[in-house]
């Protein structure tokens, strides 16, 4: 795949965008492409879950699909989860991304695409679908971690590269910002973010 054209700017340019307006077009865009919407999952996790106390993140109610404890509605999901996070409670009000309650837009695939789908699908979305300019886009991997034994996620890079984002914008981060857990156990894992400067 190569670096996508920029579509009409319309979505972005069109004034003030309302988060009902984002949300419906990021779940439309995933259910376009095969994924079951689902709905958002109660705060209070409805099944057994001793790492939280509220459901924290998008993914944590397909945590069982994940483990292969249970058999997932579709291989392809997608959804607007609400969440509720304290473990950055300090910071909540010191920045623009610190909020305690918020909701997660999530795409998610249980033994189909993997990374290199997820950017492509990504990349997709945010040019074509939101019109943001590629050439403008910029994106984090995880970057290693010594204590967890862990090199840089050289898959996500080489499929950043592969949609034709070049070296200098991507980021390798460490473990705070691209290694997603809920939890001492369970699943977890790299992360990669993409963002719009």
């Amino acid at each position: 795949m190569r670096a996508p054209q920029p579509a009409s700017a319309a979505f972005v340019d069109s004034g003030r965008v309302r988060a009902d307006e984002i949300r419906e077009k990021y779940l439309s865009f995933f259910e376009e492409r095969g994924h079951r919407r689902m709905p958002s999952a109660s705060l209070v996790p409805s099944s057994y879950d001793p790492s939280v106390l509220l459901t924290t993140a998008g993914m944590q109610p397909f945590k069982p699909y994940f483990r292969g404890d249970e058999k997932p509605p579709s291989q392809r999901l997608t959804s607007c989860q609400k969440c509720f996070r304290t473990v950055d409670i300090d910071v909540v009000g010191t920045t623009k991304r610190h909020l305690t309650f918020f909701e997660m837009l999530g795409n998610f695939s249980i033994g189909d695409y993997f990374k290199q789908g997820a950017v492509e699908f990504a990349l997709e979305l945010s040019t074509q679908g939101f019109g943001l300019d590629f050439e403008r886009i910029w994106v984090t991997v995880f970057g290693g971690d010594e204590e967890l034994g862990l090199g840089p996620d050289d898959e996500a890079i080489a499929c950043w590269k592969a949609v034709g984002v070049p070296d200098e914008r991507i980021v390798q981060l460490g473990r705070d910002d691209n290694f997603w857990q809920a939890g001492p156990t369970g699943p977890c894992g790299p992360c990669s973010v993409h963002a719009f400067r």
